[in-house]
């Protein structure tokens, strides 16, 4: 896919607050930076590339947080992945990917933050 840096939209800032908004450490500063996100899509399903500025968050691992959620709305797998990428305290990338590698229905765009089921 491209590099093309645009701000982050509504739904997608929504999504990553949600994921935010668990207990881990680092997760305040995280959202602090989030408030300077520009992103890049960087594949068909749709994963993030983050460009932030602020101080660096002090995570404890590279993917401080994952949830999923259930494609077209069904209550079972495959899911689609959420996983949140931070390098160097810094959010880096928004991993989005299904189970069993098929197309993705519900993308990013459509998904209710509070549907997100934390790992």
């Amino acid at each position: 896919m491209s590099e093309v840096w645009r701000p982050i939209n509504d739904r997608e800032k929504r999504i990553v607050n949600r994921l935010l908004s668990q207990d881990f450490p680092g997760n305040i500063a995280l959202r602090i930076q989030l408030e300077t996100a520009r992103v890049s899509t960087i594949d068909p399903e749709g994963s993030l590339q983050f460009r932030v500025t602020g101080l660096p968050a002090a995570v404890e691992q590279r993917v401080p947080i994952e949830a999923y959620y259930f494609d077209l709305g069904m209550n079972h797998r495959p899911a689609v992945n959420l996983l949140l990428h931070v390098v160097n305290g810094m959010l880096h990338e928004l991993e989005v990917y299904k189970d069993d590698g098929s197309s993705i229905a519900t993308g990013l765009s459509r998904v209710d933050p509070d549907d997100l089921h934390f790992v």
